[in-house]
């Protein structure tokens, strides 16, 4: 909580199924006070890989700049805003 009591939004982590394998994905928020847009970070390829997701006027998380998210993360689209949705605040 917030010196002027807001419940701040953390970053967290969340294993996802990819491909038949556990992965690790992680969430960076970048607004600490509304759950708004998160960078999104995922191994591919021997690396991580960093791409967006921002609540768009409707109220739903999708993917910013699909061309840059890796191929196999894009149909996890609806998963990743659940995590987001239900990640903790406090």
């Amino acid at each position: 909580m917030s010196s002027l009591g807001w419940k701040l939004i953390r970053s967290f982590d969340k294993e996802f199924e990819v491909n038949g394998e556990p992965v690790r994905v992680r969430f960076v928020t970048m607004n600490c006070v509304h759950k708004q847009l998160y960078q999104v970070y995922v191994p591919h390829e021997g690396k991580e890989v960093r791409f967006h997701i921002q609540e768009n006027a409707a109220g739903e998380f999708k993917i910013v700049g699909r061309g840059i998210c890796p191929p196999q993360y894009v149909p996890l689209e609806a998963a990743f805003a659940e995590a987001i949705l239900a990640s903790p605040v406090g």
